[in-house]
């Protein structure tokens, strides 16, 4: 598979932060539209059978050029040092330059302490890319078209993000020209919930291959740290693993097939990004894609690990 780049910029909020699965779903839902629904059941079909078409990272932040990824979890071991190290301040920072990043994949920096000593001498910062925040909403009564005498308000959560990019790992050209084209479409309807009122507004740049990362892609060891969500499977040895981890529950793209219905999926168990995952048994893949059914369709939960695989001994 090649690597590229994709830089994406926002011009409305989120409904929540876009994750891999995020994107995985808006370029399922764009190729449909593009290809036909025999088209994309093909490629998922690809997926279920392990013969993977591509796979996805998280949107991750950029200061000007410079790429940043989530900060790698790494051991933690005591160790004497004679150098002062702010650990508060440590523990706040959430994503590192590619280049430090790099020096963890190629063993040059094993644990937590040897990280914290690194960022020290770099004197990083924490980077924002993320914000929260709530905006006011008023009730709508669907029977009368009106907000009712009440005029009753309500607040729902959104989220704005900065600048960023993502990573798209792909095994033909083929793929790579209809996913670039899906992403055209996604320009047009949008990333996310609550498109409708004008959310997940987006561009994409172009695909930019990154020759930077490929050894790291390609050459596999038993140890690597993922860029994207993962839906644990059986091949990873957890006891060995060091990973945070979350609970989501995602909702089905309700503006073409799932009018009117119940649009939530089953909550998953996810590791999150940045987390170093030692492999229990060799596979072209780690993670799942769970397939469930509504209203008579097949329905998918994307947690593929986009791994980055760790050179030399780190242990």
């Amino acid at each position: 598979m090649n690597i590229y780049k994709v830089d994406i910029t926002p011009y409305s909020v989120f409904k929540s932060l876009p994750s891999a699965y995020t994107i995985f779903g808006a370029i399922s839902w764009a190729y449909r539209l593009l290809y036909g629904e025999e088209d994309l059941i093909k490629l998922l079909n690809n997926f279920e059978q392990g013969n993977i078409p591509f796979l996805i990272s998280s949107i991750f932040p950029k200061q000007d050029k410079n790429l940043l990824l989530p900060k790698p979890i790494l051991k933690s071991i005591r160790k004497s040092t004679n150098q002062k190290i702010d650990f508060k301040k440590f523990k706040r920072i959430n994503f590192i330059p590619i280049d430090l990043f790099t020096e963890i994949l190629q063993g040059k920096i094993q644990d937590e302490l040897e990280l914290n000593l690194k960022l020290e001498e770099i004197n990083l910062s924490t980077t924002k890319f993320a914000t929260v925040d709530n905006i006011p909403h008023a009730s709508i009564d669907r029977i009368t078209g009106s907000t009712g005498e009440g005029g009753e308000l309500y607040f729902e959560e959104i989220v704005a993000i900065s600048e960023g990019y993502f990573f798209l790992a792909v095994e033909s050209q083929e793929i790579k020209q209809k996913i670039e084209s899906s992403l055209k479409v996604i320009e047009d309807i949008g990333l996310g919930g609550n498109r409708s009122i004008g959310f997940g507004k987006v561009k994409f740049g172009k695909l930019e291959e990154i020759k930077q990362l490929k050894e790291y892609f390609t050459n596999k060891t038993d140890r690597f740290i993922t860029l994207s969500p993962v839906i644990p499977d059986n091949k990873i040895n957890y006891k060995e693993s060091f990973y945070d981890y979350f609970t989501f529950r995602g909702a089905v793209d309700n503006n073409y097939d799932f009018k009117g219905m119940d649009i939530w999926k089953n909550k998953v168990f996810y590791l999150k990004e940045g987390s170093q995952i030692k492999v229990k048994e060799n596979s072209n893949y780690y993670g799942n894609l769970i397939k469930n059914q509504k209203a008579g369709k097949n329905i998918y939960q994307y947690g593929l690990a986009f791994p980055l695989y760790i050179q030399g001994g780190n242990k």
